[in-house]
């Protein structure tokens, strides 16, 4: 990244870019009057619902309300960051960005990390190049065992690692890298004598990637067969902690996953780099594997970029639950930060020794999906673990249980799951009643009082369903905010066809909240007939530019039909007018009662003149045929 994008860039980008061409990569869209539609990429639907409009450049699915301009859509179906979208469609647009000028230590930062990057990315085309040599038949074999083909290796970038000390090192000195840099990224080591020698010897070669997609380190698996003489070497070794390596927050394949886990909603973490491999072969490409170390906050706060829901894959020995508490723990962490975001943790339980690899090659893909689909969240599959292995025979042993399955539940900060936990997990498994179970997690200061108490099926004391006389009300109330709704429609879909009563309109002839609050957005963006981004960007949060999208794209066929489009613009506008007259019409009616033939005559010829008016406008506004 050069820097900060050049405002002004980011929106002519944003006009000029084709946003049907952009979507049309990831949707079949077909045109349907002035914007296009079709399924959306977002969620599983039969029926297209995706709407997508040139003029502006934004998007609106009417099922799942996914909504946004065409940055939002980059942003949402690639798990990208806001500049990281800005860059790719100027990329695929064609469009020379400009950045603004930085000082010299953001300078001299982004200089470091491109400098080093390239040299992890030359490592990475020497170890691939080096697979298809004759020394690389050993680790081709390798791939073949477990199922992998050329296509997979390039799509992982995979290489081979020498089995001799320096050749990786000469090769890259002698292209002109700086020996330190190699040393630096981890890819040589000095030797006692001030030269190198590789860190990676007859190994096969998994690149691992930022999200962006830079090789930002190395996992090399040792390949059995090879003499590595008196020196027996680890089966996995992960590049060092460098400027560009942090385990505690890489993840690999998020590049290949991002934007299935994106669609998907979720992903799978896995603990082996084949194990995303082999799902990713079976079609579950939403898969990741954290490199030799625990699942973290960091770890998790790279998932919540692109998804709300994590399923662990982790063994049900005591370590696979050890793992999965520490995830948990690392969950809470960052849900309970400033910005906290709170994520869905479960486990995909898996028999002792057997990994994800196995279960596609044993079952398919079609059980893994189920599997995944109906994992355990993390809160019972702790829990089942501990009473599992808790001393039930004895009084003792099952109050020392209960506590810490009441302990464990406690944790969770969602009331009514702690509640739903307690009841279904602790309280049977351990073998006590519920209400015992609530008892001693009120001595443990654990709440479990909300919403107890409340009958199923008892009459609510809220307001309930109108009846008699004021459901007439209620529908009532509902054809003036489908009136609103579509007078709104008129002025952002065809302002052209809007009459003269329309600029007499104010905010307080609209009765529904987000009705006002569009109209407010419309009028400061200066009112019917400017350009839909210029309203947007009146609009103060995202949920209320979700709704203007929806009524600029939301299919009217009463303003499809040209002859009468314009009948039905005024008809809506002054049937929302004629209401405001007839409370003024009331008002007045209410003062005439009020006043006195003799001692107010003057003012009462004077409302009686104001009422004959307003009856009179009032019908100048009847549509014809009333």
């Amino acid at each position: 990244m050069a820097g900060r994008i050049v405002k002004d860039d980011i929106e002519t980008l944003r006009q000029q870019a084709d946003i049907v061409a952009i979507v049309g990569d990831y949707t079949t869209l077909k045109r349907a009057g002035r914007s296009y539609k079709g399924l959306c990429p977002f969620h599983t639907e039969r029926t297209p619902s995706f709407t997508v409009t040139p003029d502006g450049n934004f998007f609106h699915c009417f099922g799942c309300q996914a909504s946004g301009d065409i940055y939002d859509f980059l942003m949402r179906i690639e798990g990208l960051a806001f500049p990281e979208a800005v860059e790719a469609l100027a990329r695929r647009s064609g469009f020379a960005l400009r950045y603004e000028q930085l000082s010299a230590r953001e300078q001299r930062a982004i200089g470091e990390r491109s400098r080093l990057v390239a040299v992890t990315a030359a490592a990475r085309d020497f170890f691939a190049a080096q697979l298809y040599t004759a020394d690389g038949e050993l680790a081709r074999d390798y791939l073949k065992s477990r199922g992998f083909g050329r296509r997979d290796a390039d799509t992982f970038e995979l290489g081979f690692a020498p089995n001799r000390w320096e050749d990786l090192s000469r090769a890259l000195i002698a292209s002109g890298i700086d020996p330190a840099d190699l040393v630096t990224v981890g890819v040589s080591v000095r030797t006692d004598r001030g030269g190198l020698r590789d860190r990676f010897r007859g190994r096969l070669m998994f690149p691992i990637h930022d999200p962006g997609g830079d090789v930002i380190g190395f996992g090399g698996r040792i390949l059995e067969g090879l003499d590595h003489g008196d020196f027996d070497p680890p089966k996995y070794l992960n590049s060092n902690e460098n400027p560009l390596y942090r385990k505690s927050r890489v993840l690999y394949g998020i590049p290949q996953a991002r934007t299935q886990i994106v669609r998907a909603g979720a992903v799978l973490v896995c603990e082996g780099y084949t194990d995303v491999m082999a799902l990713h072969q079976a079609g579950i490409a939403n898969a990741v594997a954290t490199c030799g170390t625990a699942v973290g906050v960091e770890h998790l706060r790279v998932i919540a970029r692109y998804a709300p829901r994590v399923v662990l894959a982790f063994d049900g020995d005591a370590a696979g639950v050890k793992a999965a508490e520490r995830a948990w723990e690392a969950a809470r962490e960052l849900a309970g930060g400033d910005g906290g975001v709170a994520l869905d943790l479960r486990v995909l339980v898996l028999e002792n020794g057997r990994d994800p690899a196995d279960l596609v090659q044993q079952h398919g893909a079609a059980h893994v999906q189920e599997a995944v689909a109906a994992a355990t969240p993390v809160v019972p599959f702790v829990v089942r673990h501990h009473v599992e292995v808790a001393d039930l025979d004895s009084e003792a042993g099952r109050i020392a249980a209960l506590r810490d399955a009441l302990t464990i539940a406690g944790r969770e900060p969602d009331a009514d799951l702690r509640r739903e936990w307690v009841r279904t997990e602790v309280a049977p498994r351990v073998g006590v009643s519920y209400g015992f179970a609530a008892r001693t997690a009120a001595r443990l200061g654990i709440d479990l009082d909300a919403h107890e108490g409340i009958a199923l099926g008892s009459e609510p004391t809220g307001p309930s369903r109108p009846r008699g006389p004021e459901r007439g009300i209620a529908r009532l109330d509902r054809a003036r905010v489908k009136l609103e709704r579509e007078v709104l429609q008129v002025a952002l879909q065809e302002p052209h066809l809007l009459p003269e009563e329309w600029f007499e309109l104010t905010e307080d002839d609209l009765t529904h909240r987000t009705a006002k609050a569009v109209f407010r957005a419309m009028a400061a963006a200066g009112g019917a007939g400017v350009d839909l981004p210029a309203v947007l960007a009146e609009a103060p949060d995202d949920e209320l530019r979700g709704v203007i999208r929806a009524m600029a794209l939301e299919e009217d066929p009463a303003l499809e039909q040209r002859e009468v489009a314009a009948a039905v613009a005024i008809d809506r506008v002054r049937r929302l007018l004629a209401d405001r007259l007839e409370a003024q019409e009331r008002r007045l009616r209410e003062r005439l009662g009020q006043l006195h033939h003799d001692t107010d005559r003057e003012e009462l010829l004077a409302t009686q003149r104001d009422l004959a008016a307003l009856q009179a406008r009032r019908r100048r506004l009847r549509p014809v045929g009333d």
